[in-house]
């Protein structure tokens, strides 16, 4: 996750309501009402939990406006909402089993549970840890969507789509004219979707890019993306069924509207296996950075690094951690194990994984969540933007250190 899509949250203000639901129905196979009727039940808990804690009314009430227009399904889903001094500052449903269920009234934002809601999003192919664009073409173009919820529809020329006469003009036509027209047109169409993926790529900053339809236009399609965007292209041997359309002369024509749940799992895939290839990256980083000073684990040097702004990619325990950091609340990315740490008797003490995740935020750092790991010690770790060279050598769990004098 791009830590500095929430450094929003540490712009001033509080304290800050922090909460998080579980949006799934009665049964993971319930309907979208029964799962919005179990979330209204379980937010009246946590509002009245909220209260009792000191939480204002307008910020109450700017919580009970977010939970009812979150969307909700008939599968797992959970739902987060920080909000302070009457605004909601960040408000997501993701599709992904339910973490604890928690409302907190703090004077930081409590956001390192939205980091491993977003990191177990990404693993299952949701969420925003990986940006994509998916195409779905034919030979008269098609569409294209992207993650930022943008879908652009390219209609080109099928008058003349395909390489038999199909009546009007192609009646009077030989057979190597009309074949010459048709492969204009299909150089024509794709060029144009070509133009339209490029755009939505260049406009998300696409990680991955999904290529499904038809094989010859997929081919075209491809041959013209220039090598950075073409890459990242994951191509899906599937065609969308397509509908009659009034404007083709020819043939149906696949509408942006149409559902296709093969299209859908396929792109899901995709952006899971891309995002599980980054996660083992950045692990396999983090482990080979402690044996020379690119990497730190615990909360004392995890700390450091985030008062120097040293963090490219703060690493978290999967399970929350149970230590205790202090932060100084004007400055976030003052923390520390001890109030001394942070230079002012201002600090208060937070949740370290919260703490460190607010100063990672201002830095804008990256962060991975990774499951239980003899080697995470607190549940933190971190890879640095360039290597510490303070650091103490450091021996592999599994190691031993020589003896004094030895060879």
């Amino acid at each position: 996750m791009r830590l500095s899509t929430i450094r929003n949250l540490y712009s001033g203000g509080g304290p800050w309501a922090s909460v998080y639901l579980d949006a799934t129905g009665t049964q993971v196979t319930g309907t979208p009402l029964e799962a919005h009727r179990g979330l209204d039940l379980r937010w009246r808990a946590a509002r009245e939990s909220l209260r009792r804690a000191g939480a204002d009314e307008p910020t109450l009430r700017a919580i009970d406006a977010a939970v009812r227009e979150t969307p909700t399904g008939g599968g797992r889903a959970e739902v987060a909402v920080l909000a302070s001094q009457g605004r909601v500052a960040f408000s997501h449903a993701l599709p992904v089993p339910p973490g604890r269920e928690a409302a907190t009234w703090s004077d930081q934002p409590r956001a390192a549970d939205l980091v491993r809601a977003f990191g177990s999003s990404a693993k299952a192919g949701a969420g925003e840890y990986i940006r994509w664009v998916c195409a779905d073409v034919d030979r008269t173009g098609g569409t294209v969507t992207a993650n930022d919820g943008t879908t652009a529809t390219v209609r080109g020329e099928d008058e003349f789509i395909t390489k038999v006469s199909t009546g009007g003009r192609a009646r009077r036509w030989s057979m190597p004219r009309i074949q010459r027209a048709a492969e204009v047109n299909w150089g024509r169409n794709s060029s144009d979707l070509a133009r339209a993926l490029i755009a939505a790529a260049d406009r998300t900053g696409a990680d991955v890019v999904v290529l499904a339809g038809d094989v010859r236009a997929r081919q075209l399609v491809h041959d013209r993306l220039p090598r950075a965007i073409a890459e990242r292209v994951v191509e899906v041997d599937h065609e969308t069924a397509v509908r009659p359309h009034p404007d083709s002369a020819v043939r149906a024509r696949r509408e942006p509207d149409v559902y296709d749940s093969v299209l859908v799992d396929a792109t899901r895939e995709a952006v899971a296996s891309v995002a599980r290839e980054r996660i083992a990256e950045a692990a396999d980083r983090f482990h080979s950075g402690l044996s020379h000073g690119r990497s730190v684990r615990g909360l004392g040097p995890v700390c450091t690094a985030a008062r120097e702004q040293r963090i490219d990619t703060l690493v978290l325990s999967a399970e929350p951690s149970h230590r205790v950091a202090w932060v100084d609340p004007r400055n976030p990315t003052m923390v520390g194990e001890s109030k001394r740490d942070t230079g002012t008797e201002l600090a208060i003490s937070e949740p370290a994984d919260d703490a460190v995740v607010g100063a990672a935020a201002i830095a804008g750092a990256q962060s991975i969540v990774i499951e239980a790991d003899p080697e995470l010690v607190d549940g933190l770790g971190a890879i640095l933007r360039y290597p510490d060279e303070n650091a103490p050598p450091y021996f592999h769990p599994g190691d031993h250190e020589r003896p004094a004098g030895g060879p």
